[in-house]
């Protein structure tokens, strides 16, 4: 039972037996947007459980549990997000002027020194270990997720309970029985305790999450988990209706036994959706960061988001827009950017998952099948950010293990801090905040490291309280412009409460809570910038988003000003995008910003012991704001991964960022990299310079070649999907299937071509012809083909005349021409 008293009245969760009528006029809810209601209906009744069981059996209802707060309940759509459901189709329809063998990537060589370091794929003796290329080295340059570190120093995640939050876990897999909590599961969906998952072939999300964290090692069953020695439990109700009270029952469940919650779902993720928890999941996320874990607060870990193929936002997705959720992106094996991916300004960070099908491979993990069938229980095919979020979460553990004292708060700053944008650079759009650090809207602060986490947290002191420090309301009805291109820009000059007890110097978390009227609400794009001059884009616009008409102070959050000061003026810039007509003048109603960080500084880490002959050294380890360490008063060099010996030059490198040589110092000319103890290599003929023997492994080209920068391989020209810019090929937007630069040539799946941009349905003055849109006949606002005849609609200001759309004359008659 949920206990939590609000206001000193108590809300119970009653199941309509009879008198539906009754209860529904009492709740006073509104219908779903499909008008599908539950037989659940959330009442207020002062005086505790036991007047609730009375006012329940007095109007034939009973009482199912006590909850926090609701509305009248009703089903909600949510999507599993892993990828494999929906491939964009064009992904096999060109060939490309080059093959993928079966084993591609497997041969990526390191980059991190000469050789980086000792592949792992023999550390374990698990069947698939040697296919989790994130764990063994095999991403694009020797790049992993950097676990080994964690478990060479003996971190496994013992003593940390995380629970995925999903279809159930398969408690009997032969993988995952040894770790299975039962304390950390339940059955929302058949309100029971065991959260075995239908053996349908469907419900396997929750299992393949649940192998990723805590798959057992050196059991030669199926592949090893981050953390394999953590408790795993899962929390059924994703199999059923899914409503506000589904969401918060699983979000507060045993809050002070669970460390970590994983969840790889949310809103559809369909480029037209606004949506996010409701006001009882809400306040259960409020409740898990204060209460749970003894106080320390609950860590919810979420996957950002499958609706790249929609050019979806995930600023629009209330779970992973939230403050309390680590929000998690992919990565492709290649270090770049996944047809699925949602770029936004709330992703935290990265981790790797699946990528281009026959390019990419994608993850090793256990597989749900009750029956056991050997060749059923693993699989090497778990995809997109669900695959992402779960890696997040059993790194989470190894911190947690490593300092059972972090709070929720800590593990953002220290997932933030360890984070690395170097595997990821070669995308586009990475930019450098006010306080030096790199952060992208596809990758958040970059690739999560897990050696770098336990380290850290080894040496953590919980920050400061949090302050929240809330401006007040700018009110002022604002007209947003309707030709394409216009802008409105206001701005908000912040004092960041310095006069209070809630003054903010550090940000954490910014939030812009906006209140717009603009259809379509797609069209636009919306920037915040920051005193020290940081742009982060709040919202990017939205093709397919062409109903949508407003936003309800919607919290847009980013996390792209951490560790800035606040203080001073704020711009927001509200762009239209589109040459698509807005339907009503479009209107910025109120804005507020909240700020969310510290009065002092946060960061202090304990000292680290070092041994100097026969004595001890208590030396603090100082971190500059772009994450380098300190030693001996100097820099590490800026060619170390990581950290560095005593001796902060190159020389001194623990670990090398690029293709270098033990001291960090470039080696090999032009058109060879470094093989290890075989010296320098010639890459592929078609590389002008390489990290590896193969044709994939391109840095830059040959003559007469063009590099496809996120494929890592050079062509004669672009393949189709990509477009030449200075000499690479970059890809086009992703509701392009073709483009030239800027500009659509040809559209994806169910979208149609109108002057270089894709639309949903052709606008007006305009024609579906095929798969593009054609003019009407001039002075035509509607229409059925290019002829005047074929006009259903005259212009304002225009009239039909003898098939002709004319000028209207004096008496509202046509003009004679």
């Amino acid at each position: 039972m949920i206990d939590t008293m609000v206001a000193g009245r108590q809300w119970a969760l009653a199941a309509l037996s009879a008198l539906l009528s009754a209860c529904s006029a009492a709740a006073g809810g509104q219908p779903a947007d499909d008008g599908h209601y539950t037989n659940q209906f959330a009442v207020e009744v002062p005086g505790g459980r036991a007047r609730a069981e009375r006012a329940a059996k007095e109007h034939h209802c009973s009482v199912i549990d006590t909850i926090i707060w609701a509305d009248q309940q009703y089903y909600k759509k949510r999507k599993k997000r892993d990828g494999a459901g929906f491939l964009p189709s064009n992904l096999f329809q060109n060939g490309f002027p080059f093959s993928f063998g079966p084993g591609f990537g497997s041969e990526f060589n390191g980059g991190d020194g000469s050789p980086p370091r000792p592949r792992t794929q023999s550390y374990w003796k698990d069947p698939l270990f040697k296919e989790q290329w994130y764990l063994n080295g095999g991403a694009k340059d020797g790049n992993d997720m950097n676990v080994l570190p964690a478990w060479q120093q003996g971190y496994s995640g013992k003593g940390v309970v995380v629970s995925i939050l999903d279809d159930g876990i398969q408690p009997n897999h032969p993988d995952l029985i040894d770790n299975y909590d039962p304390l950390a599961s339940l059955d929302i969906n058949d309100n029971d305790d065991d959260p075995t998952p239908r053996d349908d072939g469907t419900n396997r999300h929750g299992t393949r999450c649940a192998g990723e964290v805590a798959a057992m090692a050196g059991n030669t069953v199926c592949g090893v988990g981050v953390a394999p020695n953590a408790s795993i439990g899962g929390v059924r109700m994703l199999d059923g209706g899914v409503n506000d009270y589904v969401e918060a029952k699983a979000l507060s469940f045993r809050r002070n036994h669970i460390d970590v919650y994983s969840a790889s779902w949310g809103p559809e993720d369909d480029g037209k959706t606004v949506d996010g928890p409701g006001p009882l999941a809400r306040r259960a996320f409020i409740e898990g960061v204060l209460k749970g874990r003894k106080g320390r607060g609950s860590i919810f870990v979420w996957a950002s988001g499958n609706g790249g193929q929609y050019v979806d936002n995930c600023n629009c997705d209330g779970y992973t827009n939230s403050i309390f959720t680590l929000s998690i992106s992919s990565a492709t094996q290649g270090g770049n950017k996944p047809w699925y991916l949602e770029e936004c300004a709330s992703t935290l960070a990265t981790t790797y998952s699946s990528g281009t099908p026959l390019h990419d491979k994608s993850m090793a993990t256990c597989d749900q099948d009750a029956a056991l069938r050997p060749k059923h229980i693993c699989t090497v095919s778990h995809t997109g950010t669900s695959a992402s979020a779960p890696l997040a979460a059993g790194m989470c553990a190894l911190a947690l293990e490593a300092n059972p004292s972090l709070t929720w708060r800590d593990m953002q700053y220290i997932v933030l801090m360890t984070s690395r944008p170097e595997p990821l650079s070669n995308e586009l759009g990475w930019l450098t905040n006010g306080v030096g650090r790199k952060v992208s809207h596809k990758f958040g602060y970059g690739l999560m490291d897990a050696g770098a986490m336990v380290e850290l947290a080894k040496r953590w002191k919980p920050v400061p309280t949090q302050h929240i420090c809330i401006t007040p309301m700018d009110d002022t009805p604002r007209m947003i412009p309707s030709e394409y291109g216009g802008q409105l820009r206001v701005s908000m000059p912040v004092t960041a409460c310095g006069d209070s007890r809630q003054a903010v110097n550090y940000l954490e978390h910014v939030q812009c809570k906006v209140t717009l009227d603009y259809v379509p609400r797609g069209n636009l794009r919306i920037l915040l910038t920051s005193p020290s001059g940081t742009v982060t884009t709040l919202l990017f616009e939205r093709p397919r988003d062409v109903t949508g008409s407003s936003f309800d102070r919607w919290p847009f959050m980013s996390v792209h000003f951490w560790g800035e000061r606040p203080e001073g003026v704020w711009n927001l810039t509200i762009i239209n995008t589109h040459t698509r007509a807005p339907k009503t003048k479009g209107v910025l109603k109120e804005w507020q910003l909240i700020f969310y960080g510290t009065e002092t500084q946060p960061i202090q880490l304990r000292p680290r012991q070092e041994q100097f002959g026969s004595s001890s050294v208590l030396r603090p380890t100082v971190v500059d704001v772009q994450g380098r360490a300190v030693v001996d008063g100097g820099l590490c060099d800026a060619a170390c991964r990581q950290t560095c010996h005593d001796n902060p030059s190159a020389a001194g490198c623990r670990r090398c960022r690029k293709q270098y040589k033990s001291s960090c110092v470039p080696s090999c000319p032009v058109g060879s990299y470094f093989g290890g103890e075989q010296g320098c290599l010639r890459c592929h003929e078609s590389c002008g310079s390489c990290t590896g023997p193969e044709p994939t492994h391109c840095t830059g080209c040959a003559p007469a070649n063009v590099l496809v920068r996120q494929l890592g391989v050079c062509s004669s020209g672009c393949p189709e999907g990509y477009f030449n810019e200075g000499g690479a090929c970059e890809p086009c937007r992703p509701d392009c299937a073709s483009c030239d630069a800027g500009r659509c040539t040809r559209c994806g799946p169910r979208l149609l071509l109108h002057d270089g941009q894709c639309w949903p349905a052709c606008p007006e003055r305009t024609f579906q012809l095929s798969q593009r849109c054609e003019p009407c006949a001039a002075g035509c606002e509607s229409c059925l083909g290019p002829a005047a005849s074929d006009c259903l609609r005259c212009q304002p200001g225009l009239a039909p005349h003898r098939g002709r759309c004319v000028a209207v004359c004096s008496g509202g008659r046509p003009c004679a021409t």
